[in-house]
């Protein structure tokens, strides 16, 4: 018994079929070729940069010429080139970790003499420092310790070989004192004290040198006649040494020689003929 198609059911797998067919086109691909193309170029781009970057990341960790052995250093006195290159910390770090802010923060750390210092790096491992040493002012014996004061309060160590001071002995180009060290809340030079120092050098009279220093009167010296003279701190200096030559005018006119005058308040000087 032969059976033959319907007709209906014929229609519907033709309407099936074409449904599909319309959906995929004969002879084409999900993605183009052209895309498969580009697709494959930027895999071998991405794979070569990754090689050259691990290749050039390789070299520059390896080779020694990216590591500071030296640097060139400018304006140091007192301090040695060696010494600076080594508190720099720069030897055997690689050039990439050579940061100038970092450097300059720990010399300044390491050297309180040190006003500024100014650190450029650059590839292959270049590095050159410049530093401004502080200028002493002032050497200060404190017991055994001697330290050195720049104009703006600064105190740093003094280098080996700085002078012990003696009694009634100065300090060419500079002025000493001797006595406890005032410190102010943030390390340097007690304020009062050095306002006192800067208008005495900077007042241009004839004044020595060398100084005392006692918490409880201050600055103090000898003076050309033999005389113990009390100053203080603080300003006000000119208008003390006024003070002072119009007392010691009145004590030599009546013949008189003091064992101290104190002009820390200079409208009410006073002197001793007998030490307190």
């Amino acid at each position: 018994m032969i059976k033959s198609w319907k007709p209906s059911e014929t229609k519907r797998y033709e309407r099936a079929g074409a449904v599909v067919l319309n959906q995929v086109r004969l002879g084409q691909a999900p993605i183009s070729l052209r895309k498969s193309k580009w697709l494959q170029r930027g895999l071998w781009v991405l794979v070569a940069v990754a090689v050259v970057a691990g290749s050039l990341a390789l070299w520059l960790t390896w080779d020694s010429r990216f590591y500071v052995y030296g640097a060139e250093i400018e304006g140091t006195r007192r301090i040695s080139p060696a010494e600076i290159f080594r508190g720099s910390g720069l030897d055997g770090l690689h050039i990439l970790w050579a940061r100038s802010a970092t450097i300059e923060a720990r010399l300044l750390d390491e050297f309180p003499s040190l006003e500024s210092a100014e650190v450029r790096c650059q590839l292959p491992a270049t590095c050159g420092i410049r530093v401004t040493e502080r200028q002493p002012r002032v050497l200060w014996q404190d017991q055994e310790n001697v330290w050195w004061i720049d104009e703006e309060g600064a105190i740093f160590l003094a280098e080996d070989g700085a002078p012990v001071l003696e009694p009634a002995e100065g300090v060419s180009g500079r002025w000493a004192v001797t006595g406890s060290l005032p410190r102010g809340d943030d390390g340097n030079l007690d304020e009062p004290v050095r306002v006192a120092l800067t208008e005495l050098w900077a007042g241009g009279r004839d004044v020595p040198t060398v100084f005392d220093y006692t918490p409880d009167r201050g600055l103090s010296f000898v003076d050309q006649h033999g005389w113990r003279v009390f100053v203080g701190r603080g300003s006000g200096m000119d208008e003390r040494l006024r003070a002072l030559e119009r007392l010691t005018d009145h004590l030599r006119s009546q013949g008189m020689a003091p064992e101290f005058v104190d002009v820390r308040f200079p409208r009410a000087p006073y002197y001793s003929v007998s030490p307190e």
